[in-house]
């Protein structure tokens, strides 16, 4: 068993708070089921290198492969699509 590290990079929509907080409480319980730990949550304040800032940068720790993918394969997390496409103007998402 090998443990994931999810990096998420993500622009927040100032527009659209209330889907913001409801994706986060959503996803986090999402996070919660499948033992995921936050490893840090960092709000950017500059750019050294590029042009766009995003505001946040979240990196979580799930115990291997399947646990993230139940995570973000499963119904509920497509349930929350909507509301992130909301929250967010930009939003990326990597593995390592």
């Amino acid at each position: 068993m090998s443990k994931v590290n999810l990096v998420i990079v993500g622009t927040i929509n100032p527009n659209e708070k209330e889907a913001l907080s409801y994706y986060v409480e959503q996803v986090g319980k999402l996070y919660s089921d499948v033992n995921a730990k936050s490893v840090g949550k960092y709000k950017i304040s500059e750019s050294l290198i590029g042009e766009h800032i995003p505001s946040l940068v979240s990196v979580m720790e799930f115990d291997d492969m399947k646990s993230l993918e139940e995570v973000f394969e499963g119904a509920a997390y497509q349930e929350l699509l909507p509301y992130r496409d909301k929250a967010f103007s930009k939003l990326e998402a990597y593995i390592s």
